[in-house]
């Protein structure tokens, strides 16, 4: 369950009774239970897995890390408040990547490949520990606040990991993601926005990669106007403003206004005004379709996955780019890149 167990008790012959306490406050939809033929194994302090026994090497040895990657997210967004962290791995039929419920994040068994190159998924469940659960969007309009801040803390994790230009290829490959799903709403439509307007819908019908994407790029930009370090110290600041809260991007706004005039220091009177009135909130909101400002995503990595491609094309299908075994030194993401590129330019 996600909450603490607290003992097992047997009442009569082939029963038990499992008691379970929480005992902070928690969002009723982050309230999950997993019953049946399940194991445990630690992967550390503070970290384990729950799975099917019979898949249960195959899961702890692919989430190995579980202990690095908490602790990565930690010094980045600051302590974290929930205990121990445990990932339980479901059968197929679970019906997405993961599911952030505090304590007993799920997980699909489609992030078990057998080279740690969906680990990414973990790291954004580990993620929503801090933005989601222990700070949540006060409304379904206000979701980004759950997956923006997200994105944006798992990039930041895997490109301390990995590399700045890992981070960045992911980033890429987002708002490639993100733009599809803004023409199938239609580039103008309300659900292209960071704030859908839903009209009694749903919430799941604006459901998409722009909640993510868009909000992941919003927060991207405020760091460039602010830089690293103080983008850190920021999101400190928030967490240490609304924790145990649920809140709308009014509250954000207002809490990012107040650190940029009150906690960067040597900041002068004209270098705030400029930082604050770079920031157009209305319109990065509200407004439909491609964020206000395009980030460039860009690196050496993915140019070079596109230019393979490319290659290929320009062969036509009769011969081979000299260079083609680059490819089989790519991570999983730069084959996509290369993938996507030869779908795109093809007839």
């Amino acid at each position: 369950m996600s909450a603490n167990e607290t003992g097992v008790s047997s009442q009569s012959p082939g029963y038990n009774t499992a008691t379970f306490d929480c005992a902070i406050p928690i969002p009723s939809y982050l309230i999950a239970i997993a019953i049946g033929d399940l194991e445990y194994r630690s992967l550390g302090a503070r970290v384990g897995v729950i799975t099917e026994p019979s898949q249960m090497d195959k899961v702890a040895n692919e989430l190995e890390d579980m202990g690095d990657l908490l602790d990565a997210v930690e010094e980045y967004m600051g302590p974290y408040i929930w205990g121990n962290y445990t990932i339980i791995v479901l059968p197929p039929s679970f019906p997405m990547g993961g599911m952030e419920n505090p304590l007993l994040t799920f997980a699909s068994p489609t992030i078990i490949v057998g080279d740690k190159s969906q680990v990414y998924v973990a790291t954004h469940e580990m993620a929503h520990s801090w933005t989601g659960n222990e700070i949540t969007c006060q409304n379904w309009e206000n979701f980004w606040l759950n997956e923006g801040f997200t994105v944006f803390v798992e990039r930041h994790v895997s490109g301390e990991i990995h590399g700045e230009d890992f981070s960045k290829v992911a980033a890429l490959l987002g708002n490639t993601s993100m733009y599809q799903d803004m023409e199938n709403f239609g580039l103008d439509n309300t659900y292209s926005s960071l704030h859908p307007v839903l009209r009694g819908d749903n919430p799941d019908s604006s459901f998409s990669e722009v909640c993510y994407e868009k909000g992941f790029q919003l927060l991207y930009y405020l760091e460039s106007l602010i830089g690293r370090q103080q983008m850190k110290k920021f999101l400190n600041f928030y967490m240490s403003q609304h924790k145990l809260t649920s809140i709308t991007t009014i509250q954000l706004r207002e809490t990012w206004e107040f650190f940029v005039e009150n906690k960067i220091p040597d900041l002068s009177a004209e270098e705030v005004n400029v930082i604050l009135a770079s920031m157009d909130w209305e319109t990065w909101m509200y407004a439909p379709g491609l964020p206000p400002v395009q980030a460039d995503f860009s690196t050496p990595e993915g140019d070079q996955s596109e230019a393979l491609a490319l290659a290929y094309i320009a062969l036509g299908g009769d011969g081979t780019p000299d260079n083609f075994d680059v490819y089989f030194g790519y991570y999983s993401n730069l084959k996509v890149v290369f993938h996507d590129t030869l779908q795109s330019n093809s007839d």
